[in-house]
């Protein structure tokens, strides 16, 4: 904590700068010597042995000195709660006092005043500290955030130059939505232990890693992970952050599948969606229990685009509006039209295939390919579209999930022609290339 330990720094100086006067004007002289008259009249240690061998350890007294007041200081500004302050404040004075005692048994006059002092300066000058709008940032972050940041992510917060909207605010978010789609599955196969493993893998693979991208945690459940990019600082690349932490996502949850089949010999399947749009920020909640988040239609429909992998056989879906603040950085291809019945809105869908920077020639000409058929797919020429699929099936000679969903549904069109009926919305779905938002 950069501004943490500045400040703690200043505070200790302060501090030390007010003790060394008092201590070079003689206060903590003349308090000294009243101290060994008291352990003289207690018989602490005899009158004979302290006019022999009793003696001051400077050194010692200097030593401790520093380090309360650099260590309240630091305790006062870097701990959140008050009561935990006092805390270590009233340890430092047990502590300080027991040791001057327990030294004068053995001859040794140790005087803690100026230790106590320095920390009491400390404490004083940190509490001001703490009661402005910088100092007491860790704690209302930590009473907004709790743990659903990164450390990192959390230290870059406090060390901004301004603090977090609050209050509530509007602007453009990227959502990234994981989940599990066979968890019920998975619960009538396998043993209870085996299955809460299992799904704490999911999530170490997903909710961790994700906040270690910069991401802001909503919701982590069994069977759904969902984050924000871009919600806290609101930064102008949330979209592309996302769209590179899927892809890195992606393998991790490849190397999950592997993991889970060797082990408990079951694959679970799984899917990301990403979705960028309008969202309405602030904390949310009651009292007691309340937290920062943002609302919008982005979100839900994020959740429901998500569930459009499993039909696909796809891993990443993004949708239009990530796709246009993306495309420059991006390379995608089309799937579906998803029409919002309640909304009256039509959007595309595209699969997320790679960076722009790691995609190859040959990707390029299968996605183009690709591309090219779902054009004659739409347009109803579904033996143009068959024959473009299965081109960039010969090209591309690996399992293509999404690619065998097209050219199925593709064969099926050109054995039987649905009727084109209906109006608006409905007549946009009949034509075999759009899917009612509301049914996912």
């Amino acid at each position: 904590m950069q501004r943490y330990i500045v400040a703690s720094v200043l505070i200790g100086c302060a501090a030390l700068a007010g003790v060394a006067l008092l201590y070079y004007a003689g206060v903590f002289d003349v308090l000294t010597v009243k101290l060994e008259q008291f352990y003289v009249a207690a018989e602490l240690f005899p009158v004979e042995l302290h006019q022999q061998t009793a003696h001051r350890w400077l050194i010692l007294e200097w030593v401790l000195l520093v380090a309360s007041a650099f260590g309240v200081a630091w305790c006062v500004v870097d701990v959140p709660q008050v009561g935990q302050k006092m805390l270590f404040f009233l340890s430092l004075i047990i502590v300080v006092s027991g040791l001057s005692f327990t030294l004068a048994l053995y001859g040794v006059t140790f005087s803690p005043f100026s230790t106590l002092s320095a920390a009491s300066a400390s404490l004083m000058i940190g509490l001001i500290y703490a009661g402005t709008e910088q100092g007491m940032r860790k704690r209302v972050l930590q009473n907004v955030l709790g743990s659903r940041v990164s450390a990192k992510s959390f230290s870059d917060l406090i060390n901004a130059k301004e603090m977090i909207s609050l209050q509530g605010g509007s602007h453009e978010v990227t959502v990234l939505t994981c989940r599990l789609f066979n968890h019920a599955e998975l619960s009538a196969k396998m043993e209870a232990a085996d299955l809460v493993a299992l799904t704490n893998r999911f999530l170490h693979n997903t909710a961790d890693f994700l906040m270690s991208r910069g991401a802001y945690l909503d919701e982590s459940s069994p069977d759904c992970v969902r984050v924000f990019f871009g919600l806290l600082a609101g930064e102008k690349n949330h979209a592309h952050l996302a769209c590179q932490t899927a892809i890195e996502l992606k393998q991790r949850l490849l190397n999950l599948d592997v993991e889970c089949e060797n082990r408990w010999f079951q694959r679970p399947e799984h899917g990301v969606a990403i979705g960028s749009g309008e969202m309405t920020v602030g904390v949310y909640g009651s009292p007691r229990h309340y937290y920062f988040s943002g609302v919008g239609l982005v979100t839900d429909f994020s959740r429901r685009v998500c569930a459009m992998n499993r039909i696909y056989g796809s891993d990443v879906l993004v949708d239009a509006r990530t796709f246009q603040l993306t495309s420059d950085q991006i390379e995608v291809r089309p799937m579906e039209m998803i029409y919002d019945s309640e909304s009256k809105v039509m959007t595309e869908v595209y699969e997320l295939l790679s960076l722009v920077e790691d995609f190859s020639e040959q990707d390029r000409r299968c996605r183009d390919l690709f591309w090219e058929a779902m054009i004659h797919y739409r347009e109803k020429d579904f033996s143009q579209a068959l024959e473009k699929f299965s081109q960039v099936k010969q090209s591309e000679g690996e399992a293509d999930p999404a690619l065998d969903f097209f050219i199925d549904l593709t064969q099926e069109r050109l054995t039987r022609m649905e009727q084109e009926s209906g109006a608006s919305g409905d007549h946009q779905i009949n034509q075999g290339h759009a899917r009612l938002l509301n049914r996912l």
